[in-house]
Order: structure tokens, then sequence, then C-alpha cells
């Protein structure tokens, strides 16, 4: 069954539209240090050697110039490009003229938005970034793109919306990275999706209009406070931290994996508003919450609430996870009708779905979306991702790790849990005592992260449970999952967390 509003899911990388500066950049130097925020936003939307993708990055850049915009310590530049950017050289100039007035204790947030290219298996050095007018075209590597950085004092925020963004970090690959870029205090990095995953984007059409946006942006606007919500706030104090912002795109967020570089930038604040201030822009739903979103081949159930703040027309869509790749063509639809006219009224609401889960053997993934019809135009609200283990069997087990790595230069230790079946994984760093140093997860749903062999990727940043850096010496990373009556351990080999190395010219 298709939309029969005009709702199109197409797979897609992101575009921008090209707006003039939202504010005028202060010129006179401050009478002491004063963190200031500039903010540069980029797209691409016609390609020659990629499918174009339409006018959702349009969107997606209204949605974060907004959202920038609302932030309680105020932005002094925001440039958004769109279309404009065909070549590094271009790319460089409008990095190096938006922050040329850049400090050492200034902001300096980067959002691109465009095709990403990898090929699995290479070098993850090779992962690019398409820059493309429509008549030109040129990639940026991770390595170039970071040259241009280097470049700009203080600290930056790169945001990459894009398939395979995941890479440019070195993170969601199959055989870890062979490569490190954007590590260091300088450096806060969100991606939209693993280095072996592509990104997405929805589209509704209704008459002539034409409305679309990333889902990644969708969720990561309305989880800042695009539109009131602040969802992503989850102590509700006013400053949301990458680590905040991270965790909230991680839950609603379900067709791909983002990433982030630092792992766990608990301190790092990404976003501030005032707690005392109402939004007159409110969603018409927020607070999705899922009872669980881990289940067992031959449960069927889903139960979910949500919040409606006007009438409107919800429908609810299911995606599953089939052959490597999600079937949006084949994505199930629902109307939510409690009204006669097929309207919701406002209130708070609890509905349960069925699964198929009698779909292939049982066991993968899903995803449930939740959309609105504003104004006629579809309006995506939200995600879970599904995560539906066997009931028995054996998931083939086995973890790997980096053979070393130095926490005090930014470096962050990737651990590869191999398993061929969706699963619950509880993973520690045990010292050589065998000892538990980090918990990292507890029973975390696995996701679809499209690795080879199948699997899922952990981060360990080298800090204890007591957030105190681990002491220099030998580890192991112990693996748990349980499936109905039977229990999977593993344990890594050996691996070291080294000192830093003293620069000589220190």
């Amino acid at each position: 069954m298709r939309w029969q509003k005009g709702l199109a899911l197409l797979m897609a990388f992101l575009l921008l539209p090209i707006f003039p500066a939202l504010a005028v950049e202060e010129t006179a130097a401050p009478a002491f240090p004063r963190t200031r925020r500039r903010a540069l936003l980029i797209s691409c939307d016609d390609f020659i050697s990629q499918q174009d993708t339409g006018n959702a990055a349009a969107n997606n850049v209204q949605l974060l110039a907004d959202t920038l915009q609302s932030d309680a310590r105020g932005y002094g530049l925001i440039r958004s490009f769109t279309g404009r950017i065909a070549t590094v050289s271009a790319l460089e100039r409008a990095i190096r003229e938006t922050f040329a007035a850049a400090r050492p204790w200034d902001t300096s947030l980067i959002y691109i938005s465009t095709h990403g290219i990898f090929d699995e298996g290479a070098s993850n050095g090779t992962a690019a970034l398409l820059l493309s007018d429509g008549k030109k075209e040129e990639r940026i590597t991770a390595a170039q793109l970071q040259e241009i950085l280097d470049g700009i004092p203080g600290e930056k925020i790169l945001i990459l919306d894009a398939c395979n963004s995941g890479a440019f970090i070195g993170k969601g690959l199959s055989g870890g990275a062979d490569r490190i870029y954007f590590a260091g205090p300088d450096y806060k990095v969100l991606c939209s999706a693993g280095g072996s995953e592509a990104s997405f984007y929805w589209q509704g059409v209704s008459g002539e209009e034409n409305r679309g946006e990333s889902y990644f942006a969708t969720v990561l606007a309305n989880g800042l406070g695009a539109m009131g919500d602040h969802a992503a706030d989850a102590n509700m104090d006013g400053n949301i931290t990458l680590q905040e912002c991270y965790a909230y795109i991680y839950d609603n967020y379900a067709a791909s994996t983002p990433q982030v570089y630092p792992q766990n930038a608990q301190d790092f604040v990404l976003y501030a508003y005032d707690i005392q201030q109402d939004s007159d822009r409110v969603k018409a739903i927020t607070g999705i919450t899922f009872e669980d979103n881990l289940l067992t081949a031959g449960e069927s159930e889903i139960t979910f609430s949500f919040t409606v703040h006007r009438q409107t027309e919800v429908y609810y869509q299911i995606v599953y996870h089939e052959n490597g790749e999600w079937q949006f063509d084949k994505a199930y639809h629902f109307q939510d009708m409690e009204q006669p006219d097929g309207t919701v009224s406002p209130g708070r609401k609890q509905r349960t779905l069925s699964l198929d889960t009698g779909k292939g053997e049982g066991y993968g993934y899903a995803m449930i979306q939740l959309i609105t019809l504003d104004g006629g135009i579809p309006v995506f609200q939200g995600a879970r991702l599904l995560c539906v283990q066997p009931a028995e069997g054996d998931i083939q087990l086995s973890v790997k790790t980096d053979a070393a790595f130095i926490p005090g230069i930014g470096q962050e230790l990737c651990i590869i849990a191999q398993h061929d079946k969706p699963c619950a994984l509880s993973v520690t760093i045990l010292d050589e005592y065998g000892d538990t140093v980090r918990r990292l997860s507890y029973a975390a749903p696995s996701r679809p992260q499209q690795l080879s062999p199948a699997g899922s990727t952990f981060y360990w940043d080298g800090k204890m449970n007591s957030g105190e850096m681990a002491k220099p010496g030998k580890y192991r990373v112990k693996i748990r999952v349980r499936i109905g009556e039977k229990t999977f351990t593993c344990e890594s080999e050996p691996f070291e967390l080294l000192m830093r190395v003293r620069d000589p010219q220190e």
C-alpha cells in the first residue's frame, strides 16, 4: 500500500536552499573574551553523477537556521549556500569568509548536506562528500575538509547529513577505521549515518506544494527545539549537550545509525534555551514514547504513547528491513480513526500496533513512523526502530577491537561485535584482573548497521564508570547476549590503552 495522500519516502542525502545571512556579524572587539558563534549551512541539490534530491535540503536548512536563531546564547552570523558550492576551492572560500573573525574562544558550526560516497571495504580515507551545482562537481574527503577547518581557530562543530558520513570520523565501518580525522578537543562531529549506511529523506506532495526533509534533520531540529519541544534536553536544565542530542537522535531516528565524536560529550552544550519561556510554535505531536523496542520472535504487539496538541490526522507507517535494505516501497500505512472524520483530538494518547512477525524467519528489524497531515501536507513527526530477536538458536557472537589506542590525543577504541541475528547486547570493559571498569551498554537492542559480517559497533573513550580516565595498561571487552534460555558471551583479545606520546618539541 502506498501513501494515499501523496507521501513518498525516498533515499537521499540532502540539499539546502540559498538564504541570505540571518544576522549581521558584530565587529566591535569585546573588552574581554566572550564566545561568539557563527554558522555556515551548505547543501547540494543538483548532481551530475548522482540522483538529484529535490527540495528536501532547502527545508533542512530552514529547520536548522530557525533552530540556531532560537539558541539563547545567540549566533552572530548564519550563512546558507544552496546549489552554489561545486568545488573544494569554493567550499574553502565560504568557510574562510564565514569564520574570518573567529578567535580561539569562539565556536564555528558547519552543516553540510549532500550525497556521500564510500565503497565498502575501501580505506575510510577515500570517503567523500559531493559538491555540485548540476554543472560542475567535485569530491571532498575528510582529509581535505579537516585541512581547511584546522585553519579556523576555536571550537568546530561539524554536522554531516549524508550517506556513509560516519566514515569521516571512522565510525560504523565493517572493518573499523584505518585513518582517524577530526579527533581532539577542537572538534565535535555529528553524522546522520554510519560509514556503511545510507541516509534517507521523506517527501510529501499535496496539490502543487512539495514538502520534504531528511529524517535526520527533522529529528535533530525537533530535539533541539525548533518547534518548542526541546525533547533532547533529558534533564530539562535548559542546556542540551552533544551527548543528550545524540541520545535523542539515536532513539528517535530509525532509518540509519547516527554517529558522534566524541562519544560521550556530556559537558559540551550544543544548544541552550530559556526554560521559563514557552514557545508559540509547537509540533502537532510531541512526547512519543514506546514501552519497549526489543521484541522476541512470536511477539507481535508494540504499545506507544504520544501527545496531540491540535486536532489533526495521524497516520502510522511500518517499514520492514529485508534483504539488507529498508523496504519503503512496501511500507504498511494505517490511519488513526479516533474521530468519525478521521482526525485525532488533542490530549495524551496510547496506541498498540501489531507487527507481522511471521515475515521471513520471524526475527529482524522494523520501524514505526508517525506522520500527520498539516494543511493537507504530510509531516514526519518521529520514529522508533524495533529489534525483533530470535526466540532461540545461536547468533555466532564474536568481538574484535583495535590493538591499541591513545585517549590523550582524542582517539577512541573501536569495538566490533559480530552477530548474524538481531539481539540485545551488554558490553563491558574489563581490566587485566577481570574487573569491570566501564559498562558501555546493557541489553541494548542492535540496529541494522549494514556491516559485513553483520554486527554492531561500540566506542570507548578510555573513561571509567566514575568518569575518570582509566590507567594505561591492557584491557579486554566482554559481550553478553541472552537468547531465550541461553546466554552467549565472548571476550576480545587484550588491547592496550596507551599514554599520550609527547611531541619532542614540547
